[in-house]
């Protein structure tokens, strides 16, 4: 059900402080949101980021749920999610008791979840890049602490 973009902001409209499992790839594929994204979609996921309880780790493109990390020309998605996990850490954060603990799950699946090659193989290492996705999270995790 939350997959959807506007249903979402709908259902949050509705119930103010439903917490949600923040899986922000769905939403900029389903709604193919163009890059530099507007900020209008911007404004839409800090709505979802503001009721975000967990993450689902991973980057997407507006054609693609799962993008491969570690290329060059992905790097302007990266960055994206990046400072949307920022945002939405520091939301949680601010309202988290001193003793929570809050769940970040990388999810970089290997095929046939991943993007797959001509020969039907993944086309980077999936361990590799959930390894790189856990150190970007966690120096951003760390940085929010300050």
């Amino acid at each position: 059900m939350t997959t959807d973009l506007y249903f979402t902001l709908d259902l949050l409209d509705r119930r103010p402080d439903l917490p949600l499992l923040a899986d922000l790839s769905h939403f900029l594929v389903a709604r193919e949101f163009a890059f530099p994204v507007t900020k209008e979609d911007d404004v839409s996921i800090r709505r979802i980021l503001a009721n975000a309880h967990a993450f689902h780790g991973r980057v997407a493109s507006r054609e693609q749920v799962q993008i491969e990390i570690s290329f060059p020309h992905h790097r302007p998605w990266v960055d994206l999610f990046l400072g949307w996990w920022e945002y939405g850490f520091r939301a949680w954060r601010a309202r988290a008791s001193e003793d929570a603990k809050l769940v970040f799950t990388c999810e970089l699946g290997p095929k046939p979840y991943a993007i797959t090659g001509r020969d039907g193989n993944d086309t980077t290492d999936r361990w590799a890049e959930a390894l790189m996705l856990r150190k970007m999270v966690h120096d951003l995790w760390n940085a929010t602490a300050q």
